[in-house]
């Protein structure tokens, strides 16, 4: 009877643990926009460029990102490492610098509670 039972409690819980995970999901929530800056006489602007921001467009969720800068065409070091809460833009610059191209290109998105985004980043954009 108690082997009944667990099995039962076992098929109710995989739908809401799969709900919880929902692995591989989060990076399909990030988008890569380029837009002008408000104020016209940024460097960005003047430069003719357009700044590049990371959106969240999950409904409720906050997504922990990996991302990688590339700059003329080239791998730059170091890693940009942060969580961002849903609907959250975070701008992270100009798409030209000294007239080269710059851009930057997802690694790895996964979804995060807040409490270990916290105890990970300290901050949550």
């Amino acid at each position: 009877m108690c082997r009944y039972y667990l099995i039962m409690l076992s098929v109710l819980l995989v739908p809401f643990s799969s709900t919880l995970a929902q692995p591989g999901n989060a990076e399909t929530y990030i988008q890569f926009i380029e837009e002008p800056d408000a104020d016209s006489s940024t460097d960005c602007n003047q430069r003719g460029g357009l700044r590049i921001s990371v959106i969240n467009k999950h409904p409720d969720r906050i997504i922990d990102l990996q991302l990688d800068r590339y700059f003329a065409e080239v791998r730059q070091p170091g890693r940009s490492m942060f969580a961002l809460r849903n609907g959250h833009k975070l701008a992270l610059g100009c798409n030209i610098v000294m007239d080269s191209r710059q851009r930057w290109e997802l690694l790895n998105a996964s979804f995060i509670s807040e409490s270990e985004a916290v105890k990970r980043y300290g901050t949550i954009y």
